[in-house]
């Protein structure tokens, strides 16, 4: 009889401590971002192989068959603007954010709100040029762009991308088709997160800067167009993001071959 009334607490402390543990381990694990094809999202992906190290944007007029993307009117409503040095504004819909700068040097702490409610902090160093790089309107949510030489981020809808898809850094956000597009970086490796999907393959380098002249030559966007130039295995790249129209058919890999003034390129489609 005391066996049989010891078992009951017994096994419900099993039971307590295994899904206790199971709980636990679900909370902390890290977290993941799931990968998907471009065609799956309804995008089309095209890469230029290029036979020399150095980017020049004329080879993509080459390649992908038009100028570099410009922004129209459309879009350059959706950043914010400058207000007073190194602040921005923006509206989307009823709502008003506007990040706002402190404790100037040597590190600058920015704050981000939404009618006047503080939405989060971010630190960063003044160095060639502000950490605090833009406020745009992205399907109707806020994304906040931030990098300095240590750091990259985007906070989207109030969340840090870094933490969301367990990542180091986070550059260059835009809204393509309404959704969240960014060239993400983990462990070494670069790759474009799109709609909280990581998409496409790898890259060992991705070009991305925000001063000076290599800023001519890192990600470039607009009009539904998302272009920037890579590294995989040793192969320099140039690759463009579009969505996919209406009766478009997927991309098939190797579809064509041309040539530029520069060199020999070959234009891959579909990853």
């Amino acid at each position: 009889m005391h066996i049989k009334r010891l078992a009951l607490p017994v096994v419900c402390l099993c039971f307590v401590i295994t899904f206790g543990w199971i709980g636990y381990h679900h909370l902390h694990q890290s977290p993941t971002i799931h990968v998907a094809t471009s065609d799956e999202v309804g995008l089309v992906w095209q890469e230029c192989s290029l036979s020399h190290a150095y980017l020049d944007w004329k080879d993509a007029e080459g390649c992908f068959g038009h100028s570099m993307p410009l922004w129209n009117d459309d879009e350059k409503a959706n950043y914010g603007e400058r207000t007073d040095g190194d602040n921005y504004q923006l509206a989307i819909g009823k709502d008003t954010y506007r990040t706002e700068v402190s404790e100037r040097f040597p590190t600058q702490r920015y704050t981000l709100y939404r009618n006047g409610e503080r939405i989060g902090t971010l630190r960063g160093g003044f160095d060639a040029h502000s950490p605090n790089i833009s406020l745009q309107n992205v399907g109707g949510k806020v994304a906040w762009e931030f990098a300095d030489q240590d750091m990259a981020t985007i906070i989207y809808d109030g969340q840090d991308v870094r933490q969301v898809y367990g990542l180091d850094k986070a550059y260059r956000p835009y809204g393509l088709a309404d959704k969240l597009i960014f060239i993400g970086q983990k462990g070494g490796k670069y790759f474009v997160v799109y709609d909280g999907l990581r998409i496409g393959r790898d890259f060992d380098e991705i070009a991305i800067a925000y001063c000076c002249e290599t800023m001519l030559y890192s990600v470039q966007f607009g009009q539904g167009r998302y272009l920037f130039s890579g590294v995989r295995n040793g192969e320099h790249l140039l690759v463009e993001i579009t969505q996919r129209q209406r009766g478009q058919a997927p991309a098939a890999p190797d579809r064509a071959v041309a040539r530029w003034n520069r060199g020999w390129f070959h234009l891959r489609g579909g990853c």
